[in-house]
């Protein structure tokens, strides 16, 4: 080592990627400076799911703590995942040719034993408590750290190469003014452990691949079970309100999940709602990044402990022969190079790959080709192994074999078997928030879906009608915001969402009012505060015009009495015979998407426009195209609505999205035509449906002012 510098290399970070790095550098003879911002040796990482990927299995034996994991409780993990397509339960003989197995056990143990093992690498000086506060150096190239201590004392450490392994956020990143490429996650995640658990899978880790969603069964050292979950966020406002309830529930019906209410629950329901993905170039003279800090890929795919053994293992041997003797600064730096295009060419398919399905999509074609493969097919379930577990990526030769492989299996239907299907709160798709519950209603000779919360016998209730091309669904969170203080109700409407589709149903303005007539005597309604949308403004109004001592009040989402409205664009398309057909039949699921993106600045969570796709079967086309052609003048339906319910001056409030392409924002205001004291709020930055671009703000303006017409109603019936 030259004498211009105090150590050979400096590490930032003594977790996984940096005590790997550090104690492997140690060994081959550099001196190492382990530098760790937390002053105790036995701090960990709590926001883990601990699964260790098989492909560091071979770095974790080379580091040779393979027996110290063993001996500490570690478990060899396997899998056994469900899909729609049956399980896949790969089973991996000594010929095998990659690793078979990874480990499970909780960061609480690992990463103290990782820091024990660097500090007995000679060469390695593990110093705790250690902020790096600067870097040092000059022309760009860093040749030191500077650091702080828990009493504030400064300290200049001088390196030749400084090792950013400090995390997704990193600081050293932040300071060497390395950005990252940054790919947004649209799902969130929960997770708790358990004891007294166990798995039917015993110590092999269940996934369930819902599609969008994912949850998952991990055993942990000790005989603790850790149970967790990651879902889009078109749910995560509702659901973080009773994070215990709603975590717990969703395992139900899932095939073979535990039942946890055997269980007793041993921490905290721990979540992470923002988690994106992150990934720099790990390399560039004087400086790498190792684990998190090169490379932070969405946590869903358990892969951030494995990509941090293997990228520390990585950099060690790359920089190990190039730290010797008095090798140049131009040789350490070619070293740092190779490792760069090494860890790029390793792992920036698996990023790739993974971030995409960050964004909440559900399966593409060749991912549901793999499944439905590997749950068929023995060899299939191998190297799906082997690709799942990360021994091979996406631009290998053996990938390619699998994806043929799979094409055979699929084409010939072999070992098909019977499929276990998802049950319980899953029967109906993705779970209801707590406190929601779901039926199915007769009315009028059709059957539709309900959800309802709160009072089942109240004759007093909000009731939620969605517009085109929506579904009960759209109101999750406002139902869930209702439970505690009123009878919640929203419907599937005929031609929409799960409801029967019949081509008799009359699809008019008049034949949807007089459904919700039905379908109110039917559950007991005789008082309705009314939440509507898109279309449902209108049919939800004709109702209240018929009934008007029926109505309590009025929430009207971008919808109302559209005085003066002509028809939007999309909707003269569906108007006009054939050019509507056409559209409707070409519409695909990318399509929807890109259309829209048009008013909607926040964007729509991926899942939400899914699950409209999903619903806009032949049925539903239908529906649209009907109900469009049957309403010539939805002004004059409008002006109609205003003039009944004008002289009611019911309590209203009107929610409107600016940016909406379809129903201009200024007719919120003319919503004081048919309710004069209307309260107005427009969401500068929403669109058409601001209940999905933005429940929070929906929620905050909603919520309170049901509370207050709810109250109001039941002190004047009680008057």
């Amino acid at each position: 080592m030259s004498e211009a510098y105090d150590y050979d290399v400096a590490v930032v970070g003594a977790s996984i990627g940096g005590c790997t790095v550090a104690t492997l550098l140690g060994r081959a003879g550099a001196r190492v400076a382990l530098l760790e911002r937390r002053p105790d040796a036995a701090s960990y990482k709590t926001m883990c799911t601990h699964f260790i990927q098989p492909s560091a299995t071979p770095t974790i034996e080379r580091l040779g703590l393979a027996e110290r994991i063993e001996a500490a409780g570690g478990i060899r993990n396997g899998i056994e995942a469900w899909t729609r397509y049956g399980w896949i339960r790969p089973r991996l003989g000594d010929d095998h040719r990659h690793p078979r197995y990874g480990y499970d056990i909780r960061r609480e143990k690992l990463d103290p034993m990782l820091r024990e093992v660097a500090a007995e690498a000679p060469g390695v000086e593990l110093m705790l408590g250690q902020t790096v506060t600067a870097l040092l150096g000059s022309n760009g190239r860093p040749t030191g750290v500077r650091t702080v201590d828990r009493e504030r004392r400064s300290d200049d450490i001088t390196a030749r190469v400084i090792v950013g392994a400090d995390g997704r956020g990193s600081d050293v990143a932040r300071m060497a003014g390395v950005r990252a490429r940054v790919k947004s996650h649209d799902r969130f995640g929960y997770f708790a452990y358990y004891r007294d658990l166990p798995l039917v899978s015993g110590d092999r880790t269940l996934f369930w691949f819902l599609d969008p969603d994912v949850a998952y069964a991990f055993p942990q050292d000790d005989g603790i079970t850790l149970m967790a979950i990651f879902l889009t966020k078109d749910r995560m406002s509702w659901f973080k309100r009773d994070v215990e309830a709603n975590f717990e529930a969703y395992f139900q019906g899932l095939p073979h999940a535990p039942d946890i209410e055997a269980g007793t629950r041993i921490s905290k329901v721990l979540g992470k709602l923002e988690m994106p993905n992150t990934m720099r170039p790990a390399g560039r003279p004087g400086l790498a990044f190792v684990g998190d800090a090169a490379m932070a890929a969405d946590p869903l795919w358990g892969v951030g402990c494995g990509f941090a053994f293997q990228s520390g293992e990585w950099l060690a041997e790359e920089l190990a022969g190039a730290l010797g003797g008095a090798a140049s600064g131009a040789g350490v730096d070619a070293a740092v190079e190779r490792y760069r295009k090494r860890h790029r060419r390793q792992l920036l398919g698996h990023f790739l790959v993974t971030s995409d399905y960050a964004t909440g999509r559900r399966f593409t074609p060749l991912e549901r080709l793999l499944f439905a493969a590997a749950a068929k097919d023995e060899v299939s379930a191998a190297r799906f192994h082997a690709f799942g577990s990360r021994s091979i990526g996406p631009t290998d030769a053996e990938f390619g074999r699998l994806v043929g492989r799979s094409i055979r299996v699929n084409a010939t239907h072999q070992n098909a078997a019977p499929v276990e299907r998802a049950a319980g709160v899953h029967a109906e798709g993705a779970p209801l928030p707590s406190g929601v519950t779901h039926t199915r209603l007769g009315v009028d000779g059709l059957t539709v879906p309900a959800s309802s919360a709160g009072p089942p016998d109240s004759a007093e209730a909000v009731v939620f009608v969605h517009g085109n091309p929506g579904s009960r669904r759209d109101w999750d969170d406002l139902l869930s915001r209702v439970a505690p203080f009123a009878r919640a109700l929203a419907l599937d409407m005929p031609g929409f969402g799960h409801a029967d589709k019949p081509d008799s149903f009359s699809y008019t303005v008049e034949g949807y009012a007089g459904f919700l007539e039905s379908a109110l005597r039917a559950l007991g309604v005789e008082r309705a505060h009314l939440v509507l949308h898109d279309f449902g403004g209108p049919w939800g109004l004709q109702w209240a015009a018929r009934n008007r001592e029926r109505l309590a009040s009025a929430v009207l989402i971008n919808t109302g009495a559209l005085v003066g409205y002509r028809w939007h664009y999309l909707a003269r398309i569906w108007r006009t015979p054939l050019a509507g057909e056409v559209f409707q039949a070409t519409t695909t699921r990318s399509g929807l998407r890109t259309v829209l993106r048009h008013g909607n600045p926040r964007g729509l969570p991926r899942a939400f426009v899914d699950r409209m796709y999903d619903d806009l079967d032949a049925g539903t086309r239908r529906a649209i195209l009907r109900l469009y052609r049957a309403t010539d003048d939805p002004g004059a339906v409008g002006k109609s609505h205003a003039d009944a319910l004008r002289p009611l001056d019911r309590p209203a409030l009107v929610v409107w999205g600016a940016h909406d392409p379809y129903l201009s924002p200024t007719l919120a205001a003319r919503q004081r035509e048919a309710f004069p004291s209307a309260e107005i709020a427009v969401l500068e930055d929403s669109g058409h449906w601001p209940f999905a671009d933005d429940p929070e703000a929906v929620g905050r303006l909603v919520e309170p002012f049901l509370r207050r017409a709810v109250d109001a109603d039941r002190a004047l019936a009680t008057a």
